[in-house]
């Protein structure tokens, strides 16, 4: 694989195919993955330990919904027939491609996402990465590995592919980041350059729930070499204030895309995950709408991020068809242009996805 010979082009699970066939895309969705480890709230008294330990039902979910990091059923999704069933809703409202973010190390099931690729016809793009350190195993022996070996394994995923059956990952992402950040995680950062430039891949990366994050990740990034053009910071929402309108143009002046990828997420975030509150769907559009008006249009993407059992429709959630169903209205009703959201939902993912 010679990226000078496939500039433009976009790999997925299936193959490369030319970007303008994506389309209407989901940046950042997890399919399968399994986040236990690295985000359990193990239940003090006895009542709630019998409650995290039970499969989801009706007579459940509430406590699945608002101890949503202490039900254990909850942070998994590794059923097949189930995502092909939640998938087919969003190629009914009319979407085309999934970026599926789950990391190496959390639940990651390329056989799967080929399989659901070959049942929808949908453009499924796999990541390359490892997330927060919390998620490390022993096995992994993360400490004793160097960042060109990391980058080994992020080149090797893209350009030979995983399994018997080769499957390539078109992403190198999401890049799990804590704050304040960790030498592991540092060295997964670095690697994931040296893969982009080698590769010619976009980067995307899962930041600590705090405004001064992204811009510490963003110098070692500038330091190893990398196109910032081709690099997408996830979680807007839990990563700043909703008052930090400056801080987010600030971020946006580096280069990068500005993810927003929580929508359908309401409630509140546990502590571990971020220093702010929660906000709704109305304010997300909010911030979308100041990034249009500073003049961030082409740098702005939006998704789902759907990671857990509540929010799929089978449980009661929005899906993955939640922004094309709900949302889109709700950004049409307030003043954003249809050539406006097709530049968001499908150019400049067009554009990041591409190999340059």
């Amino acid at each position: 694989m010679n990226k000078d010979n496939l500039k433009g082009k976009i790999q997925t699970v299936t193959g490369l195919i030319e970007n303008n066939n994506l389309e209407i895309t989901l940046p950042h969705e997890h399919l399968f993955i399994d986040i236990v480890s690295s985000y359990i709230d193990e239940p003090k008294n006895l009542k709630e330990k019998k409650l995290a330990r039970e499969k989801i039902k009706l007579s459940n979910l509430w406590y699945a919904r608002h101890h949503k990091n202490s039900c254990i059923d909850n942070l998994i999704l590794s059923n097949e027939n189930l995502a092909l069933k939640e998938v087919l809703e969003f190629k009914k409202a009319g979407g085309s491609s999934i970026v599926d973010m789950t990391c190496n190390n959390i639940g990651r099931n390329p056989e799967g996402l080929l399989n659901i690729a070959k049942k929808t016809n949908l453009n499924i793009i796999m990541g390359t990465s490892f997330y927060l350190a919390k998620s490390y195993t022993p096995e992994m022996q993360m400490h004793l590995k160097k960042v060109e070996d990391i980058a080994t394994e992020f080149i090797k995923d893209i350009k030979v592919g995983i399994g018997e059956k080769k499957i390539k990952a078109g992403v190198i992402g999401e890049i799990g980041m804590s704050w304040p950040i960790i030498k592991d995680e540092k060295k997964v950062l670095q690697a994931a350059c040296i893969a982009q430039q080698e590769t010619g891949m976009a980067i995307n990366i899962h930041p600590a729930g705090n405004q001064d994050a992204p811009f510490e990740y963003i110098k070692i990034m500038e330091e190893v070499g990398v196109d910032l053009k081709y690099v997408a910071i996830s979680h807007m929402t839990r990563t700043f204030p909703i008052y930090a309108r400056k801080e987010r143009r600030e971020l946006a002046e580096k280069g990068c895309y500005l993810e927003y990828d929580m929508f359908g997420t309401d409630g509140y975030f546990p502590r571990q995950l971020s220093d702010y509150d929660v906000i709704n769907d109305t304010f997300r559009i909010n911030q979308i709408i100041e990034l249009i008006e500073d003049g961030f249009l082409s740098q702005i993407l939006i998704s789902q991020d759907v990671c857990e059992k509540i929010m799929l429709r089978a449980y009661g959630g929005g899906g993955y068809s939640h922004i094309l169903d709900t949302i889109l209205p709700l950004m049409l009703n307030k003043g954003i242009s249809k050539s406006q959201i097709n530049t968001i939902l499908i150019e400049n993912p067009k554009h990041l996805y591409s190999i340059h």
